[in-house]
C-alpha cells in the first residue's frame, strides 16, 4: 500500500542558525515518503544564503528539499500559507507545519500518521512539546485575555486524546489532512503572528473535524526564538490588537458583547501606569494594540 504524501513546511524568518538545526533532525526523518518545503520570510542576506548553502550541500536528499522565497514578512500564518499552497499543489496528502526553533525525532511521521490514517474525523494532531523544563499538551483559551495558555497537565496513560472546545492546537508541530484545507481554507493572515493558531483551531472544530494531541509523542520547542527578537513592548502590541481580534471572531456572544467594556478597562489601566510611569514603552505599545484594533490595522504593524 502507498503510503500518504507528507510535506513538511518550515518558516524562516532572519533565524537560519535554528532552521538548519530542524532541518537536520528532519532529514533524519525515516517516513517513506515526505517532502521539505521551506519558506523564507524576506530574511536578510545573510540568513538567506545560510540557507541556500545548506540546501545546495544536501545532494542526497534532491528533489525532497525546497527553498520558496516570500517577498515580505507576512508572519506566520502569510508564510505558512504560501508553503501550503506549494504543497498542495505538489500532490500533498497530508501537511506538517513546523517551526523552524524544533527539533524532531526521527520516528515522528511513523508514530502520528497511523493515527490520521486510522481516524479521518481528526483535522489535526500534534505531539506534545517540550518546552524548557516543561511538558505542554495544546493550549487553553479562556475569553477576553491577552494571552493564551498551554496546557500542562497530561491525561495518564493515554495514547492519544481529543481537545475539548475551549482548547487549541498551538502552531509549533501541527499535523493537518488535506481535507482541512478544501473545506476550512488557510490560516487568517491578519494575526501576523499570535492567536492565529488558537482561531484556526476553533475554526477546523466548527468545520466537523476532531483536535488531537499524542501525549507520548514529543517536539522539542525553543519557545519565542525568533518573535522574542521583535522587543517585548511590541510584543505586547500584537498581543493586545489579536486578542480583540479573536475574540471579535470567535468568542461566544455575551463574550463578543463585553469587548468594549473590556478595551475601556485596558485603556485605564495603562494610563494610570503612564501617569506613574509604570513600563511607560510597554503602557504604550499596549495602548496602541487597541488603537490598532478600532482602527481595523491587521498583519504587520510597520
Amino acid at each position: 500500500m502507498t503510503p500518504p504524501k507528507v510535506f513538511i513546511i518550515i518558516l524562516q524568518y532572519n533565524n537560519s542558525k535554528d532552521t538548519i538545526f530542524c532541518l537536520e533532525s528532519v532529514l533524519k526523518i525515516n517516513y517513506p515518503d515526505f517532502r521539505i518545503i521551506v519558506i523564507d520570510n524576506a530574511s536578510d542576506g545573510e540568513h538567506l544564503e545560510n540557507i541556500r548553502s545548506f540546501i545546495k550541500s544536501q545532494s542526497a536528499v534532491s528533489g525532497r528539499l525546497f527553498l520558496a522565497l516570500n517577498m515580505e514578512n507576512t508572519g506566520y500564518a502569510g508564510g505558512n500559507n504560501l508553503g501550503i499552497k506549494h504543497a498542495l499543489k505538489m500532490g500533498a496528502d497530508f501537511i506538517f507545519v513546523l517551526n523552524n526553533d524544533t527539533l524532531v525525532q526521527p520516528d515522528i511521521l511513523q508514530k502520528l500518521m497511523p493515527r490520521m490514517e486510522f481516524d479521518e474525523e481528526i483535522g489535526i494532531i500534534s505531539p506534545a512539546m517540550k518546552e524548557n523544563n516543561l511538558r505542554t499538551y495544546g493550549g487553553k483559551i479562556e475569553w477576553l485575555r491577552t494571552e493564551l495558555k498551554h496546557n500542562l497537565k497530561s491525561p495518564p496513560g493515554s495514547f492519544y486524546y481529543f481537545l475539548d472546545r475551549l482548547s487549541y492546537i498551538p502552531g509549533a508541530a501541527i499535523l493537518i489532512r488535506k481535507k482541512v484545507f478544501e473545506k476550512v481554507g488557510l490560516m487568517d493572515e491578519r494575526y501576523f503572528l499570535y492567536f492565529e493558531d488558537a482561531d484556526y483551531s476553533l475554526k477546523i472544530r466548527k468545520a466537523g473535524f476532531k483536535l488531537a494531541i499524542m501525549p507520548n509523542v514529543d517536539v522539542t520547542h525553543k519557545v519565542s526564538a525568533t518573535t522574542k527578537k521583535l522587543g517585548s513592548p511590541l510584543i505586547l502590541r500584537y498581543h493586545t490588537r489579536n486578542a480583540l481580534i479573536f475574540n471579535s471572531l470567535r468568542a461566544p456572544f455575551i463574550y463578543k458583547i463585553m469587548i468594549p467594556i473590556w478595551s475601556l478597562f485596558i485603556i485605564i489601566k495603562q494610563l494610570l501606569k503612564l501617569a506613574f510611569r509604570i513600563k511607560p514603552q510597554e503602557s504604550a505599545e499596549i495602548l496602541n494594540g487597541v488603537l490598532d484594533f478600532y482602527k481595523d490595522k491587521n498583519g504587520k504593524i510597520q
